[in-house]
């Protein structure tokens, strides 16, 4: 589909520009050749060689800059007042605060290390309460075993006592209504 159109409407892409790193339909493919600074564009078909060629011409877009005129300068700073990496030729930087990529990465890393470091500790300490948490579990359904047992042996005491009560009251009525 087209990179280039809004709902990818305008047919298949045909083409592929290597400028934009973008696929574009016929319809926005005759617009790039129209346009007085898309003119230029490197364009490769999507046919099968125009596919090899794509393959061996293509080059991370990440690392190159998307404005106009800078498509072919890396991206090799970083915008700390944008937040985000630009290309040394883009000028719409110029008064924001700048810094070299390895610099603001080891920084950026220092802080994930940190990061990841305190979300160990927390880890370690979350792990610790959950074996506590789960012994204490286990300890509570020990506490039940014992205790369903030590009343069901209770009542079979007080069973037992009430039925040799029982028997003992009625022996000594039956003794007495045999001695009247």
């Amino acid at each position: 589909a087209c990179d280039h159109c809004i709902d990818g409407g305008n047919g298949p892409a045909v083409v592929f520009c290597c400028t934009c790193h973008q696929f574009l339909c016929k319809h926005c493919h005759d617009h790039h050749k129209r346009s007085r600074h898309l003119s230029k564009h490197h364009m490769v078909g999507l046919d099968q060689e125009g596919a090899r060629q794509l393959h061996t011409t293509m080059k991370p877009r990440d690392h190159y800059c998307s404005q106009p005129n800078h498509e072919d300068s890396e991206l090799n700073v970083y915008c700390e007042t944008c937040r985000l990496l630009v290309c040394l030729t883009d000028n719409s930087h110029k008064s924001h605060t700048v810094k070299e990529i390895s610099t603001v990465a080891k920084t950026h890393q220092m802080e994930i290390t940190g990061t990841l470091e305190d979300a160990k500790e927390v880890m370690t300490k979350l792990t610790g309460g959950i074996d506590e948490n789960n012994r204490m579990i286990e300890q509570v359904e020990i506490s039940k075993r014992n205790a369903f047992l030590s009343i069901n042996q209770a009542f079979e005491i007080l069973q037992q006592t009430l039925e040799e009560r029982k028997k003992t009251l009625l022996s000594e009525l039956e003794a007495i209504s045999l001695s009247k």
